[in-house]
C-alpha cells in the first residue's frame, strides 16, 4: 500500500471545528478493545463515534475484542446502536491473557470469605493473586491487553487490504489499542489519530508502577507520538500534558459526553411512599474513589438527630467492590447503614439512565489523588444532561468548575466528612431551587463530538 504520510495539521492544542453532514465516502479503521456487547462507560466513546461518524463522511471499520473480558459487564442492547454500514472485526484474546487478567484484577485484596491470614486455600489464593499482580506490573506493559495486540494488528491489516481506509483512529484505555494502531500505521503509512480518554504515563491510577516499567511505557508513548498524525484527549489538562511532552504534534480537545438520543422517553422522578429522598451513583468505586466520607457523614447526621434513618437512600449502580475486595460492603455493615445504602450491581446503560431519571439527585464520589483535578469523570456529562441536583465530592479543577457553574451542585473536596455533612443538608433543604443556571451542553454532545472527530480526520487525511 502507498504511504499516505502524516497529513497537514498545525501543531498546538486545538478545539476541532464542525463539518456539515455528508454521506460516508471514506473508511476509518477504529481500534477499540472494548466495544459492545461489552458494557460500561469504557465503550461509550468508541460506540458513539462509530454511530455518528458516518453522518460526517466516515465509515467505521472496528477492531474489538471477541466476547466479554473478565470483570467487564455485558450490555447486548448497545449492539442496536452500531450503524449498519460499520464493519466490526472481533479478535479473540489469547486464553493466557484472559486467565491472567481475571486473577490479577483482584491482586491487591484477599479472596472473598478469607482474611489475609487465613490458613489453607484462602492464603494460597491470596498469594497467587499478589504474585500475578506483581507479574502484571513488571511484565505486561502497558496493560494486560498487550497479549491481544498481535492478533488485533493482523486483523486490522486484513481490513486495510479489503476496504482501503483513509485513516486510523485508536482510543484508549487500554493503551494497547495504540500499540495495535502503531503497528498498522508503520506498515501502511496511513494518517492516524491516537485518542486518550485517560493519560498514559501520567495516569494517577498507575502511580506505583516500578520505575523500569514506567520508563518502558514512556518510551512506548513516545514511539506512538512519533508515528501518529495527531492526538486527541478529553480534558484541557490532558491536552496540556501531551502538548508539553510532544510540542510538534497537534492535540485536539474533544470532551467525553452524552448522547441526546439516549434521553428520549426517560421516566420522571418517583416519589418514595415513605418520603425518602433517593440519590443515585453510576459507575465504579475503588480505593482512590472511596465513598467512606459520605457514609461517615450520613452516620454522623443520623447520630446527631439531624437526619432520620430512613430519610435518604443511596443507590449504587456499577461496581461497588471489585472481585476479591469487600471494603465498601464491610463499611456499610460497620456503620449500620444497610437501610440507606443499596448496591444494585452492573446494569445496562438504559437501565442506569432510567434509574438516574427517577432519582431526586445524583451522587458524585471524587478521586483522592493530587492529580484528580485534571480528570473529568465521564458520568458528569450524563448527570448534566439529566438536569438534576448533584451532591458529593469532586477535586477542584475543570470538572468541578463545570458542575458548580450550574448552581445545582453541592460539592466538597474528597475525604472531607464535615463538609460532606453540610452539603448533604443543603441538598436536602431544597436549596437547589436558587441560583440555577443551564450551561451550554453542546460541547458534550456525542453527535457533535463525532463532527469534531470528522473534522480532525478530514485534516490529517488531506
Amino acid at each position: 500500500m502507498v504511504a499516505r504520510g502524516r497529513g497537514q495539521l498545525k501543531a498546538g492544542i486545538l478545539v476541532p471545528g464542525k463539518v456539515n453532514p455528508a454521506p460516508a465516502d471514506r473508511s476509518v479503521l477504529v481500534i477499540s478493545y472494548l466495544y459492545p456487547p461489552v458494557g460500561g462507560g469504557g465503550v461509550q466513546r468508541a460506540l458513539k463515534l462509530s454511530r455518528y461518524l458516518p453522518e460526517y463522511g466516515w465509515r467505521p471499520l472496528v477492531v474489538a475484542v471477541e466476547g466479554s473480558p473478565p470483570g467487564q459487564p455485558r450490555d447486548p442492547q448497545l449492539l442496536e446502536e452500531i450503524p449498519g454500514e460499520s464493519v466490526v472485526c472481533r479478535v479473540p484474546e489469547p486464553p493466557t491473557a484472559r486467565w491472567l487478567f481475571s486473577r490479577a484484577r483482584s491482586a491487591a485484596g484477599p479472596s472473598p470469605g478469607h482474611g489475609s491470614n487465613s490458613p489453607g486455600p484462602g492464603r494460597l489464593r491470596t498469594g497467587l493473586r499478589r504474585t500475578l499482580g506483581s507479574l502484571r506490573d513488571h511484565v505486561l506493559a502497558p496493560d494486560e491487553q498487550v497479549l491481544w495486540v498481535s492478533g488485533a494488528a493482523g486483523a486490522g491489516m486484513e481490513l486495510v487490504r479489503k476496504y482501503h481506509p483513509a485513516a486510523i483512529l485508536s482510543t484508549s484505555g487500554p493503551a494497547s489499542n495504540h500499540l495495535v494502531a502503531e503497528r498498522i500505521q508503520r506498515r501502511t503509512g496511513l494518517p492516524w489519530i491516537a485518542d486518550f480518554r485517560d493519560p498514559w504515563v501520567d495516569n494517577m491510577h498507575w502511580s506505583r508502577l516500578p520505575p523500569r516499567r514506567r520508563a518502558r511505557e514512556s518510551r512506548m508513548e513516545a514511539s506512538v507520538a512519533a508515528a501518529a498524525s495527531a492526538f486527541t484527549a478529553v480534558t484541557r489538562a490532558f491536552c496540556d500534558q501531551l502538548s508539553h511532552r510532544y510540542p510538534g504534534l497537534p492535540v485536539g480537545l474533544i470532551y467525553n459526553g452524552f448522547d441526546p438520543a439516549d434521553y428520549r422517553d426517560l421516566p420522571t422522578a418517583d416519589s418514595c411512599p415513605d418520603g425518602a429522598v433517593t440519590l443515585v451513583y453510576a459507575g465504579a468505586l475503588y480505593p482512590k474513589r472511596s465513598p467512606e466520607a459520605i457514609f461517615r457523614a450520613l452516620r454522623n447526621l443520623i447520630d446527631r438527630g439531624q437526619l432520620s434513618p430512613g430519610a435518604i437512600r443511596i443507590v449504587f449502580a456499577g461496581i461497588f467492590d471489585y472481585p476479591g475486595r469487600s471494603e465498601n460492603a464491610a463499611l456499610v455493615r460497620r456503620l449500620d447503614l444497610e437501610d440507606c445504602i443499596y448496591p444494585v450491581g452492573s446494569l445496562s446503560h438504559r437501565a442506569v439512565l432510567d434509574l438516574m431519571a427517577r432519582a431526586d439527585g445524583l451522587l458524585l464520589v471524587g478521586d483522592e489523588d493530587p492529580s484528580a483535578g485534571d480528570y473529568i469523570p465521564g458520568k458528569i456529562y450524563e448527570y448534566l444532561a439529566l438536569d438534576k441536583p448533584m451532591v458529593g465530592s469532586q477535586a477542584r479543577g475543570e470538572a468541578r468548575d463545570i458542575l458548580e457553574s450550574t448552581g445545582n451542585a453541592f460539592l466538597c473536596d474528597p475525604g472531607e466528612v464535615e463538609n460532606m455533612e453540610e452539603r448533604l443538608l443543603a441538598f436536602l433543604s431544597d436549596a437547589s431551587d436558587t441560583g440555577r443556571h443551564t450551561p451550554d451542553l453542546s460541547p458534550y454532545r456525542r453527535d457533535l463530538q463525532a463532527a469534531q472527530m470528522g473534522w480532525m480526520l478530514d485534516r490529517i487525511s488531506g
